[in-house]
């Protein structure tokens, strides 16, 4: 079940990320890598932005770089199942 703490932590956030991008790729199985994981993890990132509060200018730039950490996570987790599946 997903709290307000997935949105809000880098880890929850990367999860998140992860599974939308799966439950993507197998609907969409031509969808262009890393961009939408990037995108997905930048959406995500504002929407736990947005259920803190209002937004500043320094908040937004914080959370555009939050994107980028998460996104980079999230590929990294996603680079990790495939290899631990193209191995079994």
């Amino acid at each position: 079940m997903l709290t307000l703490t997935n949105f809000l932590t880098v880890a929850g956030a990367a999860a998140v990320t992860t599974a939308v991008v799966a439950l993507i790729k197998a609907i969409w199985k031509a969808a262009p890598e890393p961009w939408v994981t990037w995108v997905l993890a930048e959406g995500i990132v504002f929407i736990g932005g947005l259920l803190r509060g209002p937004l500043t200018w320094k908040e937004l730039v914080l959370l555009v770089v939050s994107g980028m950490v998460v996104a980079a996570t999230a590929l990294g987790s996603q680079a990790g199942v495939q290899k631990i599946t193209n191995k079994a």
